[in-house]
């Protein structure tokens, strides 16, 4: 086919190319033009961009068709080749102006070279106009799949809250403690919203910047649109909730503590973190414009009220430590003389009532924390030699405390070791020479002073030793002759004698037995009195044996 034929066919086609040679529907709306018809004259430069409005003007102080030729073919290419993304409607409008000028006169030559670089560039135009599309393409569908997760997202709104963190409050903060659950319920619904009103309006920008369609665009709008309608206005009405909320407290909190000049003993260090931690909380909740400006703005002023009362503590603390000053060089006068008397031969209780007289006149006169901590270190030094007198005594005392104990325990293992000799002396040993050691004994026993465990204990050995010393009187009795145990009255005396001694060890059998079950003992008094209570048995078991014999020699005398 010759050049002119194809010039031909160009020109009469009535749609060469959907998506090159002519604009589509949405196209002509964007650029003004109704779809299917030709533009007005004079509308070009009106529909075209401004690079399209100077081509024009070039375009129209060319003189030969060559020259317009090779002007259009550069707009052409480079309106394809321009940053960013191709121009393709000033390249459809170039190409639609340069096709008829191929009509015009021109050399032969001259005419295939230029409409080679023409249908050159409308190949370029095709192939990269698909590439776009198929990016384009691309774009839109994981656009609508972001949308598709906003959609699931706001479906399962309720289940996404059940798993937001809970807001953490500064723990400095007082003034907003008893409302942590209220604005924990705020942010934390808030910070769900923020999340997706940030994804809906990232998906706003990447569609308008995104080349496609407009009926594409507007699809993609209208979805986020309905996303944005349950996320925005409710976002809305929970920031004005929790803004109004936070502006309350703050002004409430300037009313309470600087509404006037008392503010109810608070200290200033304690106002200043507060403060801190109120502006800090401002910056984490999710505020409007204007709470966060006249809420800063109030703290500001408070933070200003601080620094006003600050330096008129120091100026007060300046005054006072003057004062302070004075009072403490009047008490150190006073401990010096003090410290004076101490060194001398003063009682200690005489020390302590002076030191007493002066702690109350510390108190009845103006000192700083520091002085009065100084104060009290300088009067104890002052009492130190009395307190180092006393303790010297102190431990003298205890001193000969320890020895007569030692004394005293001294006498006792004594007296028991004395004790347990005559309880194993030899069978032959006299009882009447055991019965004045028993006694001499005893008298050393009643002069040494025992507690009532050591008195029971060492009351046993007794008792032992005069059962002991009476068996072997019986001994001695029951070893004479027929005609010496006919004299009844001794018998019987010697019976008076064991009963009484049997009615001695039941009485003291009982005590042993009430003591035992009415006092909650520990384990080793416990096994004591055990050890008691078993013994007095055995003595009785003796002394009923001792009984019954005697009684038994008695019937047969009496015969």
């Amino acid at each position: 086919m010759s050049i002119d034929n194809e010039i031909s066919g160009e020109l009469n086609s009535s749609s060469p190319d959907d998506s090159i040679s002519e604009m589509t529907e949405e196209e002509n709306l964007e650029a003004g033009q109704p779809s299917g018809k030709e533009a007005a004259p004079g509308e070009d430069k009106k529909r075209g961009s401004p690079q399209f409005a100077k081509f024009l003007g070039e375009f129209e102080l060319q003189a030969s068709p060559e020259e317009k030729i090779r002007l259009s073919i550069d707009f052409m290419r480079t309106a394809l080749t321009h940053q960013g993304a191709p121009r393709f409607r000033d390249f459809w409008e170039g190409r639609k102006i340069c096709l008829p000028l191929f009509k015009e006169s021109l050399q032969p030559k001259v005419r295939s070279q230029l409409w080679g670089e023409y249908i050159e560039l409308s190949g370029e135009a095709r192939r990269l106009k698909e590439i776009l599309d198929e990016q384009s393409a691309f774009a839109v569908e994981q656009i609508e799949l972001a949308i598709q997760a906003i959609e699931r997202d706001i479906e399962h709104y309720d289940t996404l809250l059940s798993h937001v963190q809970e807001f953490t409050f500064p723990q400095q903060c007082v003034s907003l403690k008893k409302k942590q659950e209220v604005y924990n319920q705020f942010q934390r619904e808030l910070q769900l919203l923020n999340t997706l009103a940030s994804r809906i309006n990232g998906l706003r920008k990447e569609v308008v910047k995104t080349e496609m369609r407009i009926r594409a665009k507007n699809k993609l709008f209208e979805r986020l649109s309905h996303c944005g309608d349950r996320v925005f206005p409710r976002r809305k009405e929970l920031i004005k909730g929790i803004s109004q909320e936070f502006a309350q407290d703050v002004e409430q909190f300037v009313t309470s503590h600087f509404g006037s000049q008392d503010n109810q003993g608070v200290p200033l260090y304690a106002l200043r973190e507060e403060i801190k931690a109120l502006q800090s909380i401002a910056k984490v909740l999710t505020l409007n414009t204007h709470c966060f400006t006249q809420t800063r703005v109030r703290l500001s002023e408070c933070w200003d009220k601080l620094k006003d009362m600050e330096r008129d503590r120091k100026k007060e603390i300046a005054t006072k430590k003057q004062a302070f000053k004075q009072n403490f060089d009047a008490v150190m006068e006073k401990i010096a003389a003090l410290a004076e008397i101490c060194k001398g031969d003063v009682s200690f209780d005489e020390a302590n009532r002076q030191a007493g007289e002066i702690a109350i006149f510390m108190r009845s006169v103006e000192l700083g924390r520091d002085e009065v901590r100084v104060l009290k270190e300088e009067l104890a030094l002052a009492k130190n030699p009395v307190v180092e007198r006393a303790k010297e005594q102190e431990n003298e005392r205890q001193r000969k405390e320890r020895e007569a104990e030692a004394l005293r325990r001294e006498k006792i293992n004594a007296v028991k070791e004395q004790l347990q000799q005559l309880l194993s002396s030899p069978d032959q040993a006299s009882p009447d020479e055991m019965s004045e050691k028993r006694d001499a004994l005893l008298k050393e026993f009643e002069a040494i002073q025992l507690s009532k465990a050591e008195k029971q204990i060492v009351d046993r050995q007794f008792k032992q030793l005069k059962d002991l010393i009476s068996e072997r009187k019986e001994r001695v009795l029951m070893a004479l002759s027929e005609d010496d145990l006919k004299s009844l009255d001794l018998l019987k005396s010697m019976l008076g004698e064991r009963k009484e001694r049997r009615t001695e060890i039941k009485n003291q059998l009982e005590s042993y037995r009430k003591a035992l079950g009415g006092s909650g003992f520990d384990f080793e008094k416990a096994m004591m009195y055990r050890e008691l209570i078993e013994a007095e048995k055995a003595s009785l078991d003796k002394i009923n044996s001792s009984i019954d014999e005697i009684e038994e020699k008695i019937s047969e005398i009496e015969g």
